[in-house]
């Protein structure tokens, strides 16, 4: 079979994304079962070679065109647009090399334009569909409400709808008043390097506490250094290390408030040290911090199926994560790890607390949750569970 991935950037190593740790596996599993895989992306490092990921650009009519209406289009209507040319670029290597079946997630609709265009069957994986994920002030603007509908339009117009989580698919198909010919729950797959440290509490450091994550209002990072000042006032001892972009809060007033103001502004001078603040990492060098610390939060306003918390489970750490979302179908309270509620700093500080006050409990919670990992999300299982779909989606349109 010959399979189309759509990623949005390439390779993993220079874009860690949760889209793109999904594609990076599941190419790996599928080629491994003799398959051929096509990845297409809109953004490659200039370094990276690869005859098998091909990068979506202007043609040369459309960058033509670019020059003379940049300053008449805006930037939203070139987005859109977009899907028109990943269809070019999917439908020229189909010319070469036929391609089965295209996977591609609902971003934008552009599966929608893909599908109308190639002629190829082809499904949309949600990862994080916008009426969803989207924060409020987002969902509001021209670009928000665009998006919203057209990712509603392709979802119609696609030959399957897939979710990682049972929330997401019902949610999707209860808002978009879908009726696919096909809809099923497949988890996300995790592969990570043999030499992938595990958590120990015999060599974990029992005072620190990490994040991995963007700062920014949907990651909620905002919210665990709330949580972290109210900790420091009865555990001093307490450290914090962050990891991942500072993309900025977006402010009411429209600026935006990035880490170090932030922190300064929470935090007295005395304390501000307590925060370690690492900005972006290697994929290894953030596995080898999991390993070290003794737990990992996710503070998330809303996720699919978060890999930033698979990720912690997978190394056996203890994991605190927000209720959001699909979380919660992962991680299960008092079981493979502790929920706090979404957006309320009290009630993270308050399960951070039953961790350092239980360590061996908390131990527990790490060897249940890799367990958890292991059996619901190996790699090679999503993989069969996926080309089982794939062959009825081809044997549908031949239909």
């Amino acid at each position: 079979m010959h399979i189309a991935l759509w990623s949005p950037g390439w390779p993993l190593e220079k874009y860690q994304n949760g889209v793109v740790t999904y594609v990076h596996s599941m190419r790996q599993e599928f080629e491994a079962l003799g398959h051929r895989v096509s990845v297409f992306t809109s953004r490659m490092d200039p370094a990276h070679e690869d005859p098998q990921v091909h990068l979506v650009r202007h043609n040369f009519w459309q960058r033509l065109a670019r020059r003379f209406t940049a300053h008449f289009v805006p930037l939203e209507r070139d987005i859109i647009d977009f899907g028109k040319m990943a269809a070019a670029s999917i439908r020229a290597v189909h010319r070469r090399e036929p391609i089965d079946v295209i996977e591609m997630e609902e971003t934008f609709g552009w599966a929608g334009d893909v599908a109308r265009v190639t002629k190829i069957p082809t499904l949309v994986k949600l990862h994080g569909p916008a009426f969803l994920s989207l924060v409020e002030s987002d969902l509001v603007t021209p670009m928000g409400r665009a998006r919203v509908e057209r990712e509603g339009q392709a979802l119609r117009s696609v030959a399957a709808v897939v979710a990682p989580t049972n929330l997401t698919l019902t949610k999707t198909i209860a808002r978009y008043g879908l009726s696919p010919a096909l809809s099923q729950r497949i988890c996300n797959p995790l592969s990570m390097p043999k030499e992938t440290p595990l958590w120990s509490l015999d060599t974990c450091d029992p005072k620190t506490i990490l994040f991995v994550g963007r700062f920014d209002l949907p990651k909620g990072a905002d919210v665990l250094l709330q949580a972290f000042e109210i900790l420091l006032r009865q555990r001093p001892e307490l450290k914090l290390i962050v990891v991942g972009p500072d993309f900025g809060l977006l402010q009411p007033d429209g600026t935006k408030i990035h880490f170090d103001a932030f922190r300064d502004a929470l935090f007295p001078a005395s304390m501000r040290e307590r925060v370690n603040f690492r900005g972006r990492m290697a994929y290894n060098d953030i596995a080898l911090l999991r390993s070290h610390a003794m737990v990992t939060v996710v503070t998330s306003r809303w996720e699919n199926q978060s890999y930033a918390a698979l990720e912690a489970m997978f190394q056996g750490c203890p994991v605190v994560c927000s209720d959001a979302g699909g979380i919660p179908e992962s991680v299960i309270h008092g079981q493979t790890g502790l929920l706090a509620k979404s957006g309320d700093p009290v009630d993270f500080a308050l399960q951070l607390t039953r961790v350092f006050d239980d360590l061996s409990g908390a131990a527990a919670l790490g060897v249940a949750a890799r367990r958890h990992v292991l059996e619901n999300h190996a790699a090679r299982k999503v993989a069969s569970d996926s080309l089982a779909l794939y062959e009825r989606v081809i044997a549908g349109a031949r239909g």
